[in-house]
């Protein structure tokens, strides 16, 4: 049997997107400082405007009125100048998406045309074949020319993205190119951000709205609007996480700049000085997750800026680190911490996210994971911060936790991912009064080293349900000794934060959290150990962040017998060490 197989035609090789991203960013950087210097120079142009000290009379007068016009000309130059460079970023993060795939579409190309000569090769060497053996070349062909389609469309999404880009950056320098546009509010804005910024939801329409708005622009009206209003995107609940990530590393980039330009010039301000802190102790986080690779394994998360807002609460600071992405991972966690974390705890914090992934990843079910550090409220300094004696700070924290969960549900509306909410020490408080008063939106909550649940008298208050209140204590922890258990309630006394969530009153699911090295008696120690690499308790926030908490090593409840002290079971068993397979043991972090 003869027949005519038909032969899809060959495809035609394409260059790689023009222009090198390396240089591009170093253009950025140049930019981005001599940003800093017009906003140095307008600054000390205003200073020297209102020093009259030395001078008096008419001619001061009317050199001051001049020096505070000339400041006031090249502030917004100096922010102008900012928005460039910052755009000038995007492209190059851009285009080197671009050549990346580029070198796929190329790839592709040479696949197709490897298995277009077998096909010829098996046609021209057929000669008198069954009908069985026509059906399969004739499939081969079928699934050849599927594979042509398929890189056409590829290819043709490539050449519109890169002529976009390349318009955009077109675009973002010729709206800066006269010293009218330079000077005007919105210079450096391309006319393409100017436009889609008009139509951004105020936030109280809800991070469902934020999130249909963006949803709604072109991958170029996004770019163009992250390079120029980063301030307005970082921050923006409902917008997907990596569109934020974006936003805040520009803004984390400008800082340092700025803030370390001053530095090197000693003209800081104590403000400045915090700010300068925060963005290191960031940008220290941010290094350590881009580059962190899950031990004994190729797997690479990276890392997420999902919140950076440097002077928020007097320097404090607010600051959201991920490892995973937070747009499509499976299983989602956000930790909560306690008293003492302000943003200059990041890196540590961002450590302990990096270990829960790992425990995740070890003893979970093949299931994609994101772990993100949260410091979205105003946690009490110390132990003697007044605020520690109070739930204040914990029912804000826990409006702000609600909030930002509702934001990050938002931005992945058709992906009902499987979210954990893990809140230690004061930030189980925060977490409970999420649960209990402000509807929190997760799947599992998790408390450890709790001092107490806050307004939850028992697990079934929070929104989750009872069933997936989980509590890990270690029997030697201090703080977590400090909750309402039995009749002897400690809140009669000024200072008490709630039921503790470990005891049988409470009625959570408690799991196993004692440490290989814990101490003999309580103490603080022990309550910084629930992070601790192969320790009981990690091993079991894994298995609850991936969504099998059925499956933890479940602990008794502690209880009060009523005639004498509350009885913690787990005083005298002995801890255990579990290692996921690894050899090393303790808390290294590397």
């Amino acid at each position: 049997m003869t027949t005519t197989i038909p032969i899809p035609a060959p495809i035609d090789p394409i260059e790689a997107p023009d222009g090198d991203p390396t240089g591009a960013e170093s253009l950025s950087t140049s930019l981005l400082n001599g940003a800093v210097r017009l906003t140095e120079f307008s600054e000390e142009a205003e200073q020297l405007a209102g020093s009259k000290w030395y001078w008096e009379g008419k001619a001061a007068d009317a050199y001051g009125d001049h020096a505070k016009r000339f400041a006031r000309a090249h502030q917004p130059m100096g922010e102008t100048l900012k928005r460039v460079a910052q755009g000038v970023d995007v492209f190059a993060e851009r285009l080197r998406t671009l050549q990346s795939e580029h070198t796929d579409i190329i790839g592709d190309i040479r696949v197709y045309d490897r298995d277009r000569v077998d096909l010829i090769a098996s046609v021209n060497d057929a000669g008198d074949v069954t009908e069985s053996e026509v059906a399969a070349l004739q499939e081969r062909a079928r699934v050849l020319t599927a594979q042509r389609s398929a890189i056409s469309t590829d290819i043709s999404g490539l050449l519109t993205r890169t002529t976009e880009n390349e318009d955009f950056l077109v675009q973002l320098f010729a709206g800066a190119d006269t010293a009218s546009e330079a000077s005007a509010p919105d210079g450096g804005a391309s006319a393409l951000a100017i436009a889609a910024i008009v139509g951004r939801p105020p936030a109280s329409a809800g991070p469902e709205a934020m999130n249909t708005w963006w949803n709604g622009l072109s991958e170029a009206e996004q770019d163009a609007l992250i390079a120029a209003y980063p301030d307005q995107l970082g921050s923006a609940d409902g917008l997907p996480a990596s569109a934020r990530d974006r936003a805040n590393r520009l803004l984390l980039e400008s800082d340092l700049a700025d803030l370390e330009m001053k530095e090197r010039e000693g003209a800081l301000t104590p403000d400045e000085e915090k700010r300068l802190t925060n963005a290191r102790a960031t940008q220290q986080a941010l290094t350590y997750a881009d580059g962190y690779t899950v031990p004994g394994t190729d797997d690479r998360p990276g890392g997420q800026l999902w919140l950076y807002d440097p002077d928020a609460f007097g320097g404090d600071g607010r600051v959201a680190v991920a490892l995973g992405d937070l747009d499509t991972a499976d299983d989602v966690s956000i930790q909560t911490p306690g008293i003492r974390t302000d943003m200059t705890s990041v890196p540590n914090y961002t450590r302990e996210a990096a270990r829960l992934y790992e425990s995740a990843r070890y003893s979970g079910d093949g299931s994609s994971v994101a772990t993100m550090f949260w410091l979205g409220y105003d946690a009490p300094h110390d132990w003697y911060d007044p605020a520690t004696l109070s739930e204040g700070r914990a029912e804000d924290g826990g409006e702000r936790l609600a909030t930002a969960v509702d934001g990050l549900r938002a931005s992945r509306p058709d992906d009902r991912a499987h979210m954990t909410a893990i809140g230690h020490s004061y930030g189980s408080t925060t977490t409970s009064y999420a649960a209990a008063k402000f509807d929190l939106d997760v799947d599992d909550v998790a408390l450890i080293g709790s001092p107490g649940a806050g307004p939850a008298d028992h697990a079934s208050d929070f929104s989750v349900g009872a069933d997936h209140v989980y509590d890990g204590r270690n029997s030697r922890d201090l703080v977590a000794f400090l909750g309402d258990e039995g009749w002897a309630r400690k809140d009669w006394i000024e200072g008490g934060l709630g039921v503790d969530p470990s005891s049988e009153d409470f009625g959570a699911q408690r799991f196993e959290a004692e440490s290989v090295f814990r101490g003999d008696g309580r103490n603080t120690d022990d309550h910084g150990r629930y992070y601790d690499r192969d320790s009981e308790s990690l091993y079991n926030l894994g298995r609850i962040v991936d969504g099998h908490g059925t499956d933890i090593n479940s602990a008794e409840q502690s209880y009060d017998p009523w005639w004498r002290a509350a009885v913690d079971p787990e005083k005298d068993r002995t801890p255990t060490s579990n290692e996921f397979g690894r050899s090393d043991t303790g808390r290294g972090d590397e």
